[in-house]
């Protein structure tokens, strides 16, 4: 029995919807770091959404692109550089100055610090074909974690990722990402025990929503970065909403 996740729940009294920062608050601080995770925290997010990849010696790490070029001072991908000349890089000069010396989180260390205040929600970039044993070692990773165990989400488009998750632990909660309407994919939720949907919010329908409501789904839509289109969403009465820009969130949802 898998345990009661209160992100992944679909709960009719929801009283509005939670609030994702992607990226961490990735406007307001360079984005997947830890100072971005702790600025979401600080405007109140709900939950802080992150992506993790796999270096050459197996260590889980947290960073959008597969190459290191765009948020780092390295260059190359993930997999071919192993943990210790990564933890060496510099992930937040590319931003601002300010941030000069900010290290690329671990995921352990990313749930560690997310989960005591919000929900962790992370999405595997990819599975076993690109990098061996990756489902097996989350597993690992979160058995020697059992306070942040119902506060993370694993999120992926590929449901077989998401099976071989539940199959070695179904204690842990996962999430179908979609960039095509979700109405076709509750099969597919079915198949792989999948316990939620993250459509991508232009190909979402209200009658969608209510869809995936009706079979038990939460529906967490991404990523509005204006207020014109969050409001909109929101009106599709989704289970959250997420933004690069929680604060503009949190100002529309009320309580900031």
């Amino acid at each position: 029995m898998t345990a009661v996740n209160g992100f992944t729940e679909y709960r009719q009294d929801r009283q509005r919807p939670m609030i994702v920062a992607h990226r961490g608050a990735s406007a307001l601080a360079p984005e997947n770091t830890i100072s971005s995770f702790s600025r979401a925290l600080e405007i109140g997010a709900d939950a802080v959404e992150f992506d993790i990849h796999q270096s050459s010696d197996g260590r889980l790490v947290v960073m959008h692109d597969e190459s290191l070029e765009r948020t780092t001072n390295g260059s190359g991908f993930i997999k071919d550089t192993d943990s210790r000349k990564l933890r060496g890089l510099d992930a937040g000069s590319w931003y601002a100055s300010r941030f000069r010396g900010e290290k690329i989180p671990t995921l352990e260390e990313a749930v560690d610090f997310i989960t005591p205040a919000a929900y962790a929600i992370v999405e595997i970039k990819h599975g076993n074909d690109v990098y061996p044993g990756i489902e097996k070692k989350i597993a690992e990773l979160m058995s020697l974690r059992k306070g942040c165990r119902k506060r993370t989400v694993f999120i992926a488009f590929d449901p077989e990722i998401l099976l071989n998750i539940r199959e070695l632990d179904t204690e842990l909660s996962t999430g179908l990402l979609t960039a095509d309407p979700p109405d076709d994919y509750i099969d597919v939720a079915q198949e792989f025990l999948v316990q939620c949907f993250f459509p991508k919010w232009e190909k979402l329908k209200p009658e969608s929503v209510s869809l995936l409501h009706k079979n038990g789904y939460s529906v967490h839509p991404w990523v509005m970065d204006r207020e014109e289109d969050a409001a909109k969403v929101m009106s599709m009465k989704p289970d959250s909403v997420s933004s690069n820009h929680p604060d503009m969130l949190k100002r529309i949802v009320g309580g900031g």
